[in-house]
C-alpha cells in the first residue's frame, strides 16, 4: 500500500473529486521533451491500486482522502478544459468525507520536524505526483482526523470517470545501436512498475515503500528510494533503506560519488547514525573501470558495498534483464 500526493488547482480539484480520475499533461514545446515525458509516466508507475491519494490544492492545503481504483493508464478522452493531461489514474473516496483539509501551517510545520521530507513543492512543476513513504501518509492522516473529528461517511462520487482508452503507461525500451535506453526516465520507469508488481524480491528484498525522484539537501533528486518493512507477530519492523541511482549508459565516478553522498545522507537523516541500515544500489548498462576499482577496494576495507547492477533489454519479452556485478 503506497501513498501519493497530487498537486492541483482548486477548479481541476472540484472537477477531479467529482469524476473520481486525476491527469497529468505532457509536454511538446521544449527541446527536452522526450525525457521530461518520460519522467511523468515513470512518476505514476509507482501507483497501484489500493494506494492511498491525498490532493494539495494550492495555496489552500492538503485534501484528503482517497483510494487508487486503476493501475495508471493513457487515455486522451477529453476531460479538462486548459489541457488534455493523458495520464491518468482514477480513485474513490473512502473512510470519511474530511471536509477540512490539512493547512499549509501544519505541512511547513511537519517540513520543519522532518516527518514530511519527501514532499517538496519547489520540485513539483511539471511532475504534478509526488509519491510519500508511510509514515508520511500516517502523518497526514493524522492530522486529517484531528480536523475533522466528526464521522461523516463518504460520499459515492457523483459522476464516475469512464475511460476512453485506458491504454497501459506507454514504457518506452526503445535502444541506440549498442542496446543502451534512450531515456533515464523509462529506465526509472520499469523499476517503479516492477515495485509495483511486487517483483525484484529476490533481489532487493521486500520493500515497504517505493518512491522515485525524491528530494534530497543537495539540490538532486534520489531516483529511487525504498523502505524495508518485516512484520513479526503483527509488529513492523523497519530494518533498511535503500538508495538507486539509474544510469541508461556507462557509471561514471560522478555517480559513484553522487550515491555515496545520498547513503551519508540518509543515514544521519534517517538511521539514526547505522551505515549497515543503509544499501546503495547503483544500476547502469556497464561500469567505469574507476567504479569498479573502488567497489572492489571498499568491500576489502569496509567490508560495506555500492551493489553494482548491469541491464539489458530483452526486445522479445519487452522486459529488462539484469545482472548483479560479483567477484
Amino acid at each position: 500500500m503506497g501513498y501519493h500526493i497530487f498537486l492541483i488547482s482548486r477548479d481541476n480539484f472540484d472537477l477531479c473529486a467529482e469524476r473520481g480520475v486525476y491527469g497529468a499533461t505532457q509536454v511538446h514545446d521544449s527541446p527536452k521533451a522526450g525525457q521530461t515525458n518520460a519522467e511523468i509516466i515513470s512518476s505514476f508507475a509507482v501507483i497501484k491500486p489500493g494506494d492511498f491519494a491525498f490532493f494539495y490544492v494550492r495555496n489552500t492545503g492538503v485534501y484528503g482522502l482517497w483510494k487508487i481504483t486503476s493501475w495508471p493508464f493513457y487515455d486522451l478522452k477529453p476531460l479538462w478544459s486548459d489541457d488534455l493531461r493523458p495520464v491518468r489514474v482514477c480513485f474513490e473516496p473512502v473512510i470519511r468525507t474530511f471536509s477540512v483539509p490539512v493547512a499549509m501551517a501544519d505541512i511547513l510545520d511537519l517540513r520543519d520536524k522532518g516527518k514530511l521530507w519527501t514532499f517538496d513543492l519547489g520540485a513539483m512543476t511539471r511532475k504534478t505526483h509526488h509519491p510519500i513513504t508511510t509514515a508520511e501518509g500516517k502523518e497526514l492522516m493524522r492530522l486529517l482526523l484531528r480536523n475533522n473529528p466528526v464521522f461523516i461517511e463518504a460520499k459515492p462520487l457523483g459522476n464516475p470517470y469512464v475511460p476512453y482508452e485506458k491504454a497501459p503507461l506507454p514504457v518506452d525500451l526503445e535502444c541506440d545501436k549498442r542496446g543502451r535506453l534512450r531515456y533515464e526516465g523509462y529506465l526509472n520507469g520499469w523499476f517503479a512498475r516492477a515495485f509495483a508488481c511486487g517483483r525484484l524480491k529476490e533481489l532487493l528484498g521486500e520493500c515497504r515503500d517505493y518512491l522515485n525522484y525524491v528530494p534530497t539537501s543537495f539540490n538532486k533528486m534520489m531516483d529511487m528510494f525504498l523502505t524495508h518493512v518485516t512484520t513479526i507477530d503483527s509488529v513492523d519492523i523497519l530494518h533498511k533503506f535503500t538508495c538507486m541511482e539509474l544510469k541508461t549508459g556507462t557509471v561514471l565516478e560522478e555517480h559513484l560519488n553522487q550515491i555515496i553522498k545520498y547513503e551519508n545522507w540518509l543515514t544521519r537523516k534517517l538511521a539514526d547514525g547505522d551505515a549497515e541500515m543503509v544499501q546503495s544500489v547503483l544500476v547502469g548498462f556497464d561500469f567505469d573501470e574507476r567504479v569498479l576499482e573502488y567497489w572492489r577496494k571498499r568491500k576489502t576495507i569496509e567490508e560495506k558495498t555500492v551493489r553494482l547492477i548491469t541491464y539489458r533489454v530483452d526486445h522479445q519479452k519487452a522486459d529488462l534483464l539484469l545482472q548483479e556485478v560479483s567477484d
